[in-house]
């Protein structure tokens, strides 16, 4: 049986890449399709933020004129050299369970990167760290989430058998279901942030560029020396910002702020997949309108924390924590406000050990991880 693998040109091609994932997982246990237009804004060069800052190849993996995987290899010129020093990435890794098309797909890969000089590969990455990062290696079955990625369980293994070692799991975490009440001590927490000058604010919708802006500058600040931290860019969340703009409402960003400078941030966006999961990737025109209506009455049942940040100027002081408390209790609370059934924080790093702690106190449960491998070319 012949083992082809096939560089992806043009929009058609494009789109066979993007929907592949739909075919090779059917019927899988936790698989849901994604949209193929929504995929198509993330991953096509003419529309997609990523290529804005980094350049990206894919290719499809086929056995006998049959799709069986893909792949992706990227650069994103963004990312600091000392996150992981000369390193590209491979990622859009979807594939069958048929090791010798893995290992062809990510030698394939491999080769694009060696060709432009880069010394190490790590991933997958859909298509920068800031996206969907990781491979999953739990919760298979759990209830789709935005900007989660999902694997089948037997792509790891093959992974592994390439040559890749592990570097990093990255956490998600379910928020518990509390008031601000719950957490005892509330109007303490309330009074100190008076005496400190500080105040807490929505997004205002009426100048939500500008505070978009504020939330990346703050956030940007806040976890500049972690570990594989990239810089994010103003137009990856201005593709959050639109694409979303119809369903967030204004409770979903919020600022702490003291004399007029922002010290803190935290943004949740809402689940999409509440509102597609049961459309397909190409939906019918009837699909279309049932979407339509899900955004407009903004029927999604659950949420992401995608920003959190606290400025690098406060960090492991008394004032940073008290902004954290903040913030946490009041994402809490809004959670029941906007009757939230379930509120996902990721990623977390699996060495973070100070948010874990946070989290932990405050009743939030693990509930996925995503792992990262690397290779030295």
């Amino acid at each position: 049986m012949s083992l082809d693998i096939i560089a992806v040109e043009g929009r058609a091609a494009l789109k066979r890449f993007v929907r592949l994932p739909n075919s090779l997982y059917r019927g899988m246990p936790g698989f849901v399709p994604h949209l193929t237009m929504e995929r198509m804004g993330l991953l096509d060069p003419a529309k997609a933020p990523f290529f804005r800052h980094g350049e990206a190849q894919y290719w499809i993996a086929e056995r006998d004129g049959i799709p069986v995987g893909r792949i992706s290899a990227q650069i994103d010129h963004a990312q600091p050299a000392e996150a992981f020093g000369n390193a590209g990435m491979f990622g859009c890794m979807d594939a069958a369970d048929d090791a010798e098309a893995v290992a062809a797909l990510i030698a394939t890969a491999e080769a694009w990167l060696r060709g432009r000089g880069k010394e190490k590969v790590f991933g997958p990455c859909m298509l920068s760290m800031n996206e969907e990062t990781g491979l999953l290696v739990d919760s298979f079955e759990r209830r789709p989430m935005i900007m989660v990625p999902w694997h089948p369980p037997y792509l790891e293994k093959l992974i592994l058998d390439c040559g890749y070692e592990p570097i990093r799991d990255l956490h998600f975490w379910e928020l518990p279901h509390k008031t601000i009440e719950d957490y005892g001590g509330a109007d303490r927490v309330a009074g100190f942030a008076r005496k400190s000058g500080l105040t807490l604010r929505s997004l205002d919708r009426k100048h939500a560029s500008r505070d978009i802006e504020i939330m990346r500058n703050v956030y940007n600040d806040a976890w500049r020396d972690n570990w594989g931290f990239v810089p994010l860019q103003p137009e990856d969340l201005d593709g959050i910002a639109n694409d979303l703009k119809p369903i967030i409402p204004p409770e979903a960003g919020m600022i702490v702020e003291r004399d007029g400078a922002p010290l803190g941030v935290a943004m949740v966006i809402p689940n999409i997949e509440d509102m597609t999961h049961d459309l397909g990737g190409d939906p019918s025109p009837l699909g279309w309108l049932r979407l339509g209506w899900r955004m407009l009455r903004r029927r999604y049942r659950s949420g992401r924390v995608i920003l959190f940040g606290v400025a690098h100027e406060c960090r492991d002081t008394v004032l940073g924590a008290l902004i954290t408390a903040m913030m946490v209790a009041e994402l809490t609370a809004r959670r029941s406000v906007q009757n939230l059934d379930l509120f996902e924080a990721g990623w977390v790093l699996d060495n973070n050990r100070r948010l874990v702690k946070m989290l932990e106190q405050a009743g939030a449960e693990r509930v996925r991880t995503v792992r990262l491998f690397d290779k030295a070319l």
